[in-house]
């Protein structure tokens, strides 16, 4: 457990990366101990892609691309909580059952702005929670 504490440790620092490079601002609603919600410029996103691909490699699902059947059988698409046409999702699997992930979720009411999201899904309940104590402040 504690090397993939490691791992997921190295792959937030990508979220003090963006916040300086890009000005991104973090959404202090959410309260989740395993997500990162900011706001971006959409104008910035095909930017701050190659910065994240450094970190996920090439998106799980990319923008312009139909989710369609993942939505409905990929566990981990279940998890985020599936994927639209417009929608970009980055996955970096820690084991089978543990994944970070990176979002941007273009808003639909005001299509200048872009949610970005950086998650941890645990499939079990026992890694969700020792996660949560062990990360507590990282996202």
């Amino acid at each position: 457990m504690e090397q993939n504490l490691d791992k997921i440790k190295n792959t937030l620092k990508i979220i003090d990366n963006i916040e300086k490079k890009y000005k991104i601002k973090r959404n202090a609603d959410v309260d989740d101990p395993l997500l990162y919600c900011g706001v971006a410029q959409s104008n910035i996103i095909n930017d701050l892609s190659e910065d994240v691909k450094a970190y996920f490699s090439e998106p799980y699902k990319p923008a312009g691309k139909s989710a369609f059947f993942k939505n409905f059988f990929d566990k981990f698409m279940r998890e985020v909580g599936g994927a639209r046409v417009e929608q970009t999702l980055y996955r970096f699997q820690i084991t089978e059952k543990i994944f970070l992930y990176c979002a941007f979720w273009p808003w639909g009411t005001n299509p200048v702005k872009t949610s970005i999201r950086i998650g941890l899904i645990c499939y079990e309940q026992n890694d969700t929670k020792y996660f949560s104590e062990k990360l507590k402040g990282e996202f």
